[in-house]
């Protein structure tokens, strides 16, 4: 798509050249920053190219034409606590993140949230990871193919288990898939935009902070999923889409026979075997056998010895 202007007019130019340089770098974003410091500058852009976006040094005082046709004006306060019409103001001593943040979801209030949609020439892929084993290192497993895929293709990892494990792989963040789900369930929104302003990063790999409570992810229903997957998988910027699935996910066997890939992490044991094939009979029972066939099993090989070969079935 074309991208739209942003411009920003600000008497203090290290702090509007710092926050352009942080919008620009944003590879999501289809936009053009342009800088300014006086109303008469912004008539100057004007003659040459629309103005989509202005975010504005509140100090500076425009009359009613020369913000005429302009989709969204914001201004940046020095003042952070909360004053008339603070949802189109910016507390401008924060981080480019929070700024950022903020705009994001103005514009989104607006349903403007088109102004910075990404539109892509082919969908994304979507790949599943899933096991009927426990304790196979599968949340490892995805995570390691997420930073290996990372290498060449923008990828964003999604854990959907009850219990993604917060303090290990992952930091408790309010910021999370809960918002997410919270669109996936009135399946309205952006969620493609409100990802830019959740996601957050580890070794390359574009991940969303886990649900903190187990019945977001209970309660949120096949075709929710399945909505919030193609929403992500075609106005996003990721090529790739890994999901580490787990047990409660409602619609799981739909959601693995949309994946593009399935890799299922399992131990080579009898134990784990049992499992296997029972997981394997109920695909097939249920009209699911084409995932089977897919599946990509990946043996995890166990290093540790156990007390008791014969009966320990710990899995």
């Amino acid at each position: 798509m074309s991208s739209k202007n942003l411009v920003i007019c600000d008497r203090e130019r290290e702090f509007a050249v710092r926050l352009a340089d942080y919008l620009g770098r944003r590879k999501e974003l289809a936009l053009q920053v342009k800088l300014c410091d006086c109303p008469e500058q912004i008539e100057a852009i004007r003659r040459e190219t629309e103005v989509d976006i202005l975010l504005a040094d509140e100090r500076i005082e425009f009359t009613e034409g020369e913000l005429s046709g302009i989709s969204k004006v914001m201004r940046l306060s020095a003042v952070s606590a909360e004053a008339e019409d603070s949802r189109n103001r910016i507390f401008r001593y924060q981080s480019g993140e929070e700024i950022y943040t903020k705009l994001v979801e103005a514009l989104a209030e607006d349903g403007m949230g088109e102004l910075w949609n990404v539109r892509k020439k082919e969908r994304g892929k979507l790949v599943g990871v899933y096991s009927p084993v426990h304790r196979t290192g599968q949340t490892a497993f995805a995570l390691r193919k997420g930073m290996e895929l990372a290498k060449k293709q923008n990828v964003l990892y999604m854990n959907l288990e009850t219990y993604a494990g917060i303090g290990g792989y992952f930091q408790e963040e309010k910021r999370n898939l809960s918002m997410l789900l919270y669109y996936a369930k009135q399946e309205a929104g952006n969620p493609g935009l409100l990802i830019t302003t959740i996601v957050k990063g580890l070794k390359g790999l574009d991940y969303i902070p886990p649900v903190l409570f187990p019945e977001d992810i209970r309660t949120v229903t096949a075709s929710e999923w399945m909505w919030l997957f193609g929403e992500i998988l075609n106005h996003s910027i990721y090529d790739v889409v890994i999901l580490d699935l787990g047990d409660c996910v409602q619609g799981l066997f739909d959601i693995l026979k949309a994946c593009d890939t399935i890799y299922m992490p399992a131990a080579d044991d009898r134990f784990a075997a049992s499992k296997i094939y029972q997981y394997e009979e109920a695909l097939c029972r249920q009209g699911y056998g084409e995932v089977w066939e897919r599946m990509i099993r990946c043996d995890i090989r166990r290093t540790a010895k156990r007390k008791d070969s014969g009966t320990d079935g710990s899995v």
